[in-house]
């Protein structure tokens, strides 16, 4: 097996055995992001044993979670190891969520990250199970596999939750979203701000809530992970793409039915030259986002309401415009992405 020689989008790694294994690959969507190997690799270390291997490790928290995790259902403590790939050189060992994620998996073999082309005597490899694009419904042996673990997590915390943003220091969001959580406060939602939290009192968390609003964000998988089929979850959209898609499937598959999804953005600002994406601020109308919770029955008529002043959007493009260090692109929603 062999790592990436350089760091890219897409880069030639995986495994060998008498040619290229695809199955080893890691999957996005219908597009292979770890290529296939155009040469037998000429090893520099040997592993000797019965080892699993479990794909790419991505150190970034939402591919981490959606997508370097994805062969563990088939983990068990009978293996010499489990054996991942970095995306890059630098992923050179597994940060303390990680391990924490890996003890609640129960997993106790050792875990590696192989930097370099290496033998292996005998290696398992296991079907992709998550990930994102369709394959984020899940398989049923990895949905099994979460409700076997995380779902063994005691459930701890309110049981109704807005899971936030608004201490969340990070290019991207949505424009008063301080105004969204006061209001959601008022109507017995308690924010959390997963950022400040272990994994595993995240996990309590997700458990704990009945009722869970939140943007599309990253944090959706861990409380996806979390899922079943007792809570109400509605996802607010802060920009006007895709990126809800695998989102939506996750939670679909452990909840066994479809989340709200809300898209009431008016406009959006981006970088210059750039489409909707991860960096992206949206200006939604607060009047559609309190219809839509109402309708579905995650507020009543009776739940006081703000809508957010022109001035306060502007105070937040300008913190916006502070963070990206560069003035944004007002633009205008022409066409909404459908949910």
């Amino acid at each position: 097996m062999a790592p990436p020689k350089e760091s890219r989008p897409r880069t030639p790694s995986g495994v060998w055995k008498d040619g290229d294994i695809p199955e080893a690959a890691q999957w996005r969507g219908a597009g292979r992001m770890s290529l296939a190997l155009e040469e037998a690799p000429e090893p520099t270390a040997k592993l000797e044993g019965h080892y699993l291997f479990a794909g790419m490790y991505y150190g970034h928290f939402g591919h981490f979670i959606s997508e370097t995790i994805s062969r563990l259902w088939a983990a068990n403590n009978d293996y010499d190891g489990i054996i991942f790939t970095p995306k890059h050189a630098t992923l050179t060992h597994f940060k303390k969520p990680h391990r924490e994620l890996f003890d609640i998996f129960d997993i106790k073999c050792p875990t590696l990250v192989v930097g370099e082309p290496t033998l292996v005597e005998k290696l398992t490899i296991p079907g992709q199970g998550f990930g994102l694009g369709d394959i984020a419904f899940g398989t049923e042996e990895y949905r099994n596999f979460l409700r076997n673990t995380v779902g063994k997590v005691a459930p701890n915390g309110p049981e109704k939750i807005y899971i936030s943003r608004t201490k969340y220091i990070a290019n991207g969001g949505l424009l008063a979203e301080a105004v969204l959580e006061e209001n959601l406060s008022r109507a017995g939602y308690v924010p959390v701000f997963p950022e400040q939290l272990s994994w595993k009192d995240q996990f309590a968390l997700y458990r704990a809530a009945q009722k869970i609003i939140s943007l599309d964000t990253s944090a959706l998988h861990m409380a996806g992970m979390a899922a079943d089929p007792g809570k109400e979850i509605a996802v607010i959209l802060r920009r006007n793409n895709a990126e809800h898609h695998s989102m939506r499937l996750q939670l679909s598959g452990m909840m066994g039915k479809d989340p709200l999804l809300i898209n009431s953005l008016v406009a959006e600002y981006l970088e210059p030259g750039k489409k909707p994406n991860h960096n992206s601020w949206g200006h939604a109308d607060f009047g559609e986002i309190r219809t839509a919770l109402i309708e579905h029955g995650f507020l009543t008529a009776d739940d006081p309401w703000d809508i957010p002043t022109d001035e306060t959007i502007q105070a937040d493009v300008a913190v916006a415009e502070r963070r990206a260090g560069k003035n944004l692109v007002h633009s205008p929603i022409k066409a909404r992405f459908a949910v």
